[in-house]
């Protein structure tokens, strides 16, 4: 038995809240557009996911930074006058940001992998901009925790997803201690050991970067499974703030994600519901503690998006969320597809998946098109994946991103050879026959071995839903009727997803793959399938 000696141990436990909701307050509100008060707001179709901005959050000084990167800046708010205008920060036009952190109070973004920025001066001598720091891609166990926290990770080696499907389940029943970094605002940089010794409990123990000595342990209990668990700072008055995943095996309408925070001394005094409902469009760091500890969530709707500050409720016995998920209307499903359906090894799947993520391909002058190019219809970008931009005549990694196509891996290079224009991203357009890539179903369907393009709202019909999301194996996935689909490729060690996707947004505009929070995903109505054909 482990032994503390005369460090402090405090057991946090939760109950489930009163019915009276926390009163939460919206300190931002922007439209969508491209103006001073508004945030780029790409909207849903059929098969595609809307995408708004993908980050909050908060300077030591209190102001928030909302990365608004579909209009290619930052935009910088001061906590205390937060209905002023904002500062406009336009973003390095050489990146393609998919997160932002603040880092012992400096800027960073992830951009398949961490880019450090800095503040520069204009022409004009007034407006400001920020620069990537060059030489600055060595980050940090601090920084690249941080980003890790919300999944932006590199991908783990794809040879053990291989490994992984010979066993009976990829279900992490064990959970090996987890080391996170946290440059927290009250006590400094801290490193934090999360462990579970069951799917119920887990604990969070504290030290000091300069010391080998636990000073305090964060206890969790719960009435359901306990998945993902970060600390996310430590407030300047001493205050942890974790944020909790809950994700039951049996009753998946009780999956919930929690910021759970504690006083000094290892008492837990308050729990903020995240407000994550299946309309909330994708923010890669949606939560953010300020210096004093407001607790900031991001939510991201198609017509506009708001900085809400949570009120919280009251701690009981044990965790358990406030209120059931609501369940996603999905509208009418498609019918079920006659499809021959030929039984497929998992290893099949999975080593199809990969050919897509990482065939290697010369970009010819008429697979690239001309310079810019064509724009879209009531978008705001160019028809190109972001991927391929300025790529013509080099060799680019991953298959293409195509609105509505499903062009099996074995013709494309054949396509590319005869001239065709490879990938489209115009996903208000009608979709167009002549050109190659796949979305996010004809991958999967290809994935899957079926000839026909099997669309989001068909899959239920030639798939059976999970109760248990932790039953998931590689080569399963998580689908949302109608929007989109991620092919499951394994638990990380943290008990977050990593999938393969198709998507003009999170993989810029090409497939690739990615790691998520579960519970983020169930909350926003992702359901998890397995597809008829797969052998177990």
């Amino acid at each position: 038995m482990r032994s503390f000696g005369s460090h402090i141990l405090f057991a946090a436990a939760f109950a489930v809240a009163s019915p009276v909701f926390a009163k939460d307050t919206t300190i931002i509100e922007l439209r969508s557009g491209d103006g001073a008060r508004s945030v780029g707001i790409i909207s849903s179709n059929e098969e595609a996911e809307a995408s708004g901005p993908a980050a909050i959050t908060v300077g030591d000084d209190g102001t928030i930074y909302i990365l608004d990167q579909n209009n290619g800046r930052v935009l910088a708010v001061d906590a205390e006058r937060s209905q002023a205008e904002p500062e406009i920060l336009p973003l390095p036009e050489n990146v393609a940001p998919e997160d932002l952190a603040v880092v012992h109070n400096e800027l960073y973004l992830w951009s398949d992998g961490v880019v450090p920025l800095e503040r520069s001066t204009d022409a004009d001598g007034r407006s400001q901009t920020l620069r990537a720091v060059d030489g600055g891609g060595d980050a940090d166990d601090y920084t690249r925790s941080v980003f890790a926290s919300m999944g932006s990770v590199s991908p783990g080696p794809l040879n053990s997803i291989i490994d992984e499907i010979g066993r009976s389940t990829s279900r992490p029943e064990a959970r090996p201690p987890i080391i996170q970094y946290v440059p927290s605002r009250g006590l400094g940089d801290i490193v934090a050991e999360v462990s579970a010794a069951a799917n119920d409990k887990a604990e969070i123990l504290l030290r000091r970067s300069s010391s080998e000595e636990n000073f305090l342990s964060l206890q969790l209990v719960s009435e359901g499974r306990i998945g993902t668990v970060e600390l996310l700072d430590i407030d300047t008055t001493g205050r942890p703030y974790a944020l909790v995943e809950l994700v039951p095996a049996d009753r998946p309408e009780r999956t919930g994600m929690l910021v759970v925070r504690f006083t000094p001394n290892g008492a837990m005094d308050r729990v903020y519901d995240l407000p994550i409902e299946p309309g909330t469009v994708f923010s890669r760091r949606f939560v953010a503690i300020g210096p004093r500890g407001d607790v900031l969530y991001l939510r991201s709707q198609e017509s506009r998006a708001q900085v809400l500050r949570l009120d919280g409720r009251e701690p009981g016995r044990k965790l358990a969320v406030a209120r059931p998920a609501k369940q996603p209307n999905a509208g009418k499903l498609g019918k079920t597809p006659k499809v021959a359906i030929v039984p497929k090894s998992r290893n099949d799947v999975i080593e199809r998946a990969i050919g897509f993520e990482t065939l290697n391909w010369m970009v010819t002058s008429t697979a690239y098109g001309r310079d810019p190019g064509p724009g879209c219809v009531n978008m705001n970008r160019l028809r190109r994946p972001i991927y391929l931009i300025g790529k013509r005549g080099q060799t680019v990694k991953g298959v293409p991103y195509c609105w509505g196509c499903k062009t099996p891996l074995e013709k494309f290079i054949g396509g590319v050879e005869k001239g065709q224009t490879a990938g489209n991203v115009c996903t208000k357009s009608a979709p167009q026959s002549n050109i190659l890539g796949v979305d996010c179903s004809g991958f999967v369907s290809d994935a899957w071995g079926l000839k026909m393009h099997v669309s989001t709202r068909a899959i239920p019909g030639i798939t059976k839903r999970l109760s248990d999301p932790w039953s998931m194996r590689p080569g399963d996935a998580l689908n949302k009727p109608g929007s989109h689909v991620l092919l499951f490729m394994r638990f990380t060690a943290d008990k977050k997803v990593e999938v393969m996707e198709a998507s003009p947004n999170a993989c810029k505009g090409r497939v690739c793959r990615n790691t998520y929070s579960l519970g983020s995903l169930l909350m926003r109505g992702y359901q998890p399938v397995r597809f008829k054909g797969l052998d177990g």
